[in-house]
């Protein structure tokens, strides 16, 4: 059984702890649930070489005090809702708005969300569909959310709902992504390139557990099982329109993104074609072509930096959490 109890929380907009401040000085003080259940076990495997560790499964969820005006759904690992990093303080904003706020981990912190691996799927629908069913929330108002890996997991879970897969008939009215992989094509040759050429020693370790993975879950590599990558990937750049894209025609979506190749080629050795940008143009504009008028790509100019004030344009800093609620309720 999964273990449910309040969690402290450290919110951003808050001067005063939770215990000492009253509903007056604190109009938007969240309620929080934390859902977590046992771990299947120590270390999740990425190659023979390298293991991260396991975490709860499981959900915690930030509800505003007052009526409910939609949900956002987080597909990162980790429910630390005290953490300095900029995904964990996106539900403050959100409570303000009276949106709630929801961050599911199937327990793994590298999760691929391979198309084979439905139990995991399974596991996710019934962690959202178990709050739809327990609190007063709009099903129609449902945002998938999630940076880098954690943006390909939203793009496909959203895809798999709306599919009709979910027991529970979830289907995103918006997805938003930051700086997330969506062409597999494209990101497993650049983790290869990483690797031929040791380019750098950040981006060969990244590539030898991505590529391994991919290697391992899709039969082999894109040049051996083309279909599966095509599968696999949310979003394909080729002579034709992706087939995938027709699901969105219907569903706001926003992929933010800031293309500072000079950062990428002095700090990681990677151009345009080793950075997520393209896949978050491609998309966008793909989408526009098929008539969606609610798909934006939105990028930035030096506001990617990481909790501890270091440069880095892969960050959820890069996102005006405040406007995207917004934007959301506005849709």
């Amino acid at each position: 059984m999964a273990s449910i109890r309040p969690i402290a929380l450290l919110c951003c907009f808050f001067a005063c702890s939770l215990t000492s401040c009253t509903q007056k000085t604190v109009p938007y003080q969240p309620q929080a649930i934390d859902v977590r259940e046992p771990k299947e076990g120590d270390l999740q495997q990425l190659t023979p070489d390298i293991a991260i560790p396991l975490e709860d499964p499981g959900y915690t969820l930030l509800l505003p005090r007052d009526t409910i005006k939609g949900l956002a759904v987080f597909f990162g690992s980790g429910r630390d809702t005290s953490d300095a990093g900029y995904e964990m303080r996106f539900y403050a904003e959100a409570a303000r708005r009276q949106v709630a706020t929801l961050y599911v981990t199937t327990g793994r912190r590298i999760e691929f969300l391979f198309d084979a691996d439905t139990a995991r799927y399974e596991q996710l629908d019934r962690y959202i569909g178990q709050v739809l069913d327990t609190y007063p929330i709009p099903r129609g108002r449902l945002m998938f959310m999630g940076m880098s890996l954690a943006g390909t997991r939203a793009m496909k879970f959203g895809y798999w709902c709306l599919d009709g897969h979910s027991q529970y008939n979830i289907r995103p009215r918006a997805i938003a992504i930051c700086d997330a992989p969506l062409d597999f094509f494209r990101f497993w040759r650049e983790g290869a390139f990483s690797i031929r050429y040791n380019t750098n020693p950040t981006s060969a370790n990244e590539a030898s557990w991505v590529n391994a993975q991919l290697e391992q879950h899709l039969g082999g590599t894109p040049e051996e099982v083309p279909e599966a990558y095509r599968r696999y990937s949310p979003y394909v750049k080729g002579a034709m329109i992706s087939p995938e894209l027709e699901r969105l025609k219907n569903v706001a979506v926003r992929a933010y993104t800031e293309p500072d190749v000079q950062w990428w080629m002095a700090n990681r050795r990677k151009d345009y074609y080793g950075i997520n940008a393209l896949d978050a143009a491609g998309l966008a504009n793909e989408l526009h072509l098929l008539g969606n008028a609610e798909a934006e790509l939105i990028t930035t100019l030096d506001k990617g930096y990481r909790p501890d004030g270091s440069r880095h344009p892969h960050s959820w800093s890069i996102v005006d959490n405040g406007e995207l609620v917004e934007w959301f309720l506005g849709l």
